[in-house]
């Protein structure tokens, strides 16, 4: 049985969020290993905020390569994924680039994108068509002002389905705007893709 998608339950945990919906949206729940869900959650929000107090700021792109890298080497039977983390000009909406390449083999993308200047969020991308991005916004929102037509809400009813979309040329941005990928120096995705 394939599970709905997760919604955060704090405003920092995007991370850990996008990577089990990555895993749930890709695997069916007897295939998840516990394993899998145990790491994700012991190597996200590992930063530290004023008065030591950890995961004010979220999950580092350290920790974000590090579980990416630990989900693709951990095989077994049932579960086994591909994973790539891209940087900088590596993260690239271009139909022949890896991102595309990774959603046509029925993969996801977790995506880090800017919700302002200094404030950044993680969604989940499963597909580019028409000129749009499809994700998985785990923070739910019911709509989204000034954007122009840019970004719009969608109704995800069976809870697995896209509830965000995005225009791909909008996404693609370098200058600082709401709900772009923004300056090619911080961007930052991961690609997961099942194996069998």
């Amino acid at each position: 049985m394939y599970i709905p998608l997760h919604y955060q339950v704090s405003e920092y945990d995007c991370v850990p969020t996008a990577l089990i919906n990555a895993v749930s949206y890709l695997f069916k729940r007897k295939e998840i290993p516990p394993m899998v869900i145990r790491h994700i959650y012991l190597y996200c929000l590992d930063t530290v905020g004023r008065n030591a107090r950890f995961g004010i700021g979220g999950t580092s792109k350290y920790a974000a390569r590090l579980v990416g890298n630990w989900l693709d080497s951990y095989k077994i039977k049932q579960f086994s994924v591909r994973t790539r983390f891209l940087e900088k000009e590596a993260v690239r909406l271009d139909k022949d680039g890896q991102i595309q390449a990774c959603l046509d083999g029925g993969g996801v993308v977790l995506c880090n994108i800017l919700l302002t200047k200094k404030e950044a969020h993680y969604i989940m991308v499963t597909k580019m068509a028409d000129g749009w991005v499809y994700g998985f916004d785990s923070y739910r929102r019911t709509a989204v002002r000034g954007m122009k037509g840019n970004v719009r809400i969608l109704d995800s009813a069976d809870g697995r389905s896209p509830n965000l979309k995005i225009k791909q040329e909008w996404l693609d941005q370098s200058d600082c705007k709401r709900f772009c990928l923004g300056p090619v120096a911080q961007r930052e995705a991961l690609l997961v893709r099942r194996l069998f």
